[in-house]
């Protein structure tokens, strides 16, 4: 039993402010303090799906840089994708993996009531659709993994951020780190209390593993984003597998997800 796990900081539990995801120095106390709680709450989802009977796990740094792990921190139980610059997105997942986590999640830009929403990029990004559905960072990582043919069976963000990935995949596990009360501001589950249902939770969801089915696109996959400000859009080099449709939306066109997402990034 093969499991990968992507992560991401703004769905991790206390992470509400721009200081705690490394927006401005990454030396910023907030941040430091931010990435041990990422880093506690991926080692609990190790210990889990090891619980559960996986035999490997890799785990993936998904947010900003990269490099958000306390490294020396981690699990031993698992190997660690780590730095920017990336052949792909959700690197090292395969065909060989009979599972995935998503960790730390957020809602989709536009989501009310959720912590952080956001799709990418809150300063570039106000949409985004695959095949013609609204989606965010959530739905695309589902849609990766469902071209190599593998299930979610496990997300953690806030409230929101789970009602989206179980609208997407019925089944799946979903652990609440806290509740909106605006954009910057929320109900609170205890650290300690988020990571033990994690670690509950993830090895429940490596035993559903086989009962929920991967989130499969047909094809060809069209990616279309909406930016925020016609000027993004106008920086988007037009060729073969684009096209503008409208003053800051552009369609980016593939033989399948892998494809449409290189055109887009």
């Amino acid at each position: 039993m093969r499991v990968y796990i992507t992560t991401d900081l703004e769905g991790v539990a206390g992470v509400l402010l721009d200081s705690q995801v490394g927006v401005g120095s990454s030396g910023d106390a907030e941040y430091q303090r931010a990435r041990r709680l990422l880093t506690q709450e991926v080692n609990a989802a190790v210990e889990g799906a090891l619980a559960g009977g996986a035999t490997e796990v890799l785990v993936d740094d998904g947010h900003a840089s990269g490099s958000n792990f306390v490294f020396e921190e981690l699990h031993p139980g698992a190997r660690y994708v780590m730095g920017h610059t990336r052949p792909n997105w959700l690197p090292g997942l395969s065909e060989g993996f009979d599972a995935t986590f998503f960790i730390g999640c957020h809602a989709m830009a536009g989501t009310q009531g959720a912590v952080r929403d956001h799709t990418m990029s809150s300063v570039a990004w106000h949409n985004l659709w695959v095949n013609g559905k609204r989606m965010g960072e959530i739905g695309l990582w589902a849609c990766i993994a469902g071209h190599y043919g593998v299930p979610c069976v496990l997300m953690s963000g806030c409230a929101k951020a789970c009602e989206e990935a179980a609208s997407l995949v019925p089944g799946i596990e979903t652990v609440e780190t806290k509740r909106a009360l605006s954009r910057y501001s929320a109900i609170l589950e205890p650290a300690e209390k988020v990571q033990a249902m994690i670690r509950e939770r993830a090895e429940q969801a490596v035993a559903k593993a086989k009962t929920i089915p991967p989130y499969r696109l047909d094809t060809p996959v069209e990616i279309r984003v909406e930016y925020n400000l016609t000027g993004q859009a106008d920086g988007v080099t037009i060729m073969p597998g684009r096209e503008r449709l409208d003053a800051r939306t552009i369609a980016y066109r593939g033989a399948d997800i892998l494809e449409a997402t290189r055109m887009v990034f």
